[in-house]
């Protein structure tokens, strides 16, 4: 294969930097550390005037994404190679200080700079990594593909993957119930996938899961806004459970692992009837309301403490435990499974309120839920007697003494029968058994009895 005059300084300088002992020597001698680099080269072609295209790239990508301060001359260089075993020290990739598909991926991604292709340098080695590959499945209309290694963005899709979302979308809108000679499609099945990597789902556990599940949603949104609202989309991800290329060697193989699938369902295919019975349904509904408005209370809690994944999970499983509280509930104050208006009405409020504190407060699911629902039982106590103080400070005096007024003594300056309430804060005559003011201030203004 052929290899740039470019390419052969890169390789040589890789080599000789692979002995420990050179290594070390240039270490040692960080002022001259880009002058003597190429002196190990021998012989040393005379590089362009521009340098390569791919190392300048990478010099650019890394001063980006980090105050490094490479030079952007496209020379291979002892700076240049320690700044990239830095990123990939950091971004979880074995540094190696060479540049290969996954440190590309990341950078490209970080920096917001496009690499451009191997190729365009003659430097055959990433050619070959960039190569299409015989493994990757037939390509089909259904599956969308070209998604960047960590990326759900639909408008970074190539053109082609681009005109594929159009045509679905265009098949689903054609297809409407009532659209004469078609068959309708009762359902879009839309399915995520990712890349198999071990290192960042070690480091962050359940991101591949995270990145198929987004990647499904990003679809299954784009078909929705582009068919005029697609009903029966159920978007879901398989992580890297199910590779397109197991065991991938190129960077186009792994590419064929970031895909989504897209299945569409016609009334001829068997799917379940998830609400046959209406007042199921509606029941059913009731509580998909409720655990969405759970879900997104408890995400704004753990959002704050955890990574994307770990904070949407922890965010389910404090839904699911709230869930849970909210049918036991129903089932104690209505046994037929009807509306619990103890919760919906008293408590339901306080609840969320109090979720989103203790959400980001606690370790687990079960403290969330169970320290909000005290809290929410502690609120409404709290407004009932809030609310109870405010009539009494309308009320027209004199009034009965209330059955809940407590008597604190020592606190009026007047005669020893006249007392305060701790529960109100009005002013007791405890002989007569009445409230002869809404408060000491006023109290103080009247007449001395």
């Amino acid at each position: 294969m052929n290899v740039s005059a470019e390419g052969v300084e890169w390789l040589e300088l890789e080599r000789k930097l692979a002995e420990p002992s050179c290594f070390d020597c240039l270490l040692e001698q960080e002022e001259e550390m880009e002058s003597k680099a190429l002196d190990f080269l021998s012989p040393r072609p005379q590089p362009s005037a521009n340098g390569n295209a791919q190392i300048r790239w990478l010099q650019r990508a890394l001063n980006r994404v980090s105050a490094f301060g490479i030079a952007e001359n496209g020379l291979p260089s002892i700076q240049t190679r320690k700044a990239l075993q830095k990123f990939q020290a950091e971004q979880g990739l074995s540094p190696t200080g060479t540049l290969g598909p996954r440190t590309r991926a990341a950078l490209t991604q970080l920096s917001g700079m496009p690499a451009p292709h191997p190729r365009a340098e003659g430097d055959a080695r990433g050619a070959e990594m960039e190569a299409p590959s015989g493994r990757c499945p037939v390509d089909s209309p259904y599956v969308i593909r070209g998604f960047s290694q960590y990326s759900d963005d639909i408008h970074l899709l190539p053109a082609e993957q681009q005109s594929k979302l159009a045509t679905i979308a265009a098949e689903i809108a054609r297809s409407k119930p009532g659209t004469p000679g078609v068959a309708p499609v009762t359902q879009v099945i839309v399915v995520g996938h990712a890349d198999l990597d071990l290192t960042r789902e070690k480091r962050e556990p359940g991101f591949l899961q995270f990145m198929s599940e987004r990647r499904a949603a990003a679809v299954a949104v784009d078909l929705a806004r582009r068919s005029g609202g697609a009903s029966g989309v159920l978007p879901s991800g398989r992580g890297a459970r199910a590779l397109a290329v197991p065991a991938p060697r190129t960077e186009a193989e792994r590419a064929c692992n970031r895909r989504v699938e897209v299945v569409l369902a016609h009334p001829s295919e068997a799917l379940p009837h998830l609400d046959q019975d209406p007042s199921a349904a509606f029941l059913a509904n009731t509580r998909n309301v409720a655990f969405a408005d759970f879900y997104s209370i408890a995400l704004q809690g753990t959002s704050g403490q955890c990574l994307p994944p770990l904070a949407e999970k922890r965010a389910v499983e404090i839904a699911e435990k709230a869930m849970a509280l909210f049918k036991k509930l129903g089932e104690s104050a209505c046994p037929s499974g009807s509306n619990n208006n103890h919760w919906n009405v008293f408590l339901g409020g306080f609840y969320e309120d109090a979720l989103q504190g203790t959400a980001q407060k606690y370790p687990t699911a079960d403290e969330v839920v169970s320290r909000a629902y005290e809290i929410a039982k502690h609120s409404l106590l709290v407004v009932w007697h809030g609310q109870r103080k405010l009539d009494w400070a309308s009320a027209t005096l004199p009034q009965a003494m209330a059955q809940d007024c407590e008597i604190v003594t020592g606190k009026v300056p007047g005669p020893a029968n006249h007392v305060l309430c701790g529960t109100h804060g009005h002013i007791l005559d405890i002989t007569s058994r009445t409230v002869i003011a809404h408060d000491l201030d006023e109290y103080k203004k009247q007449p001395r009895r």
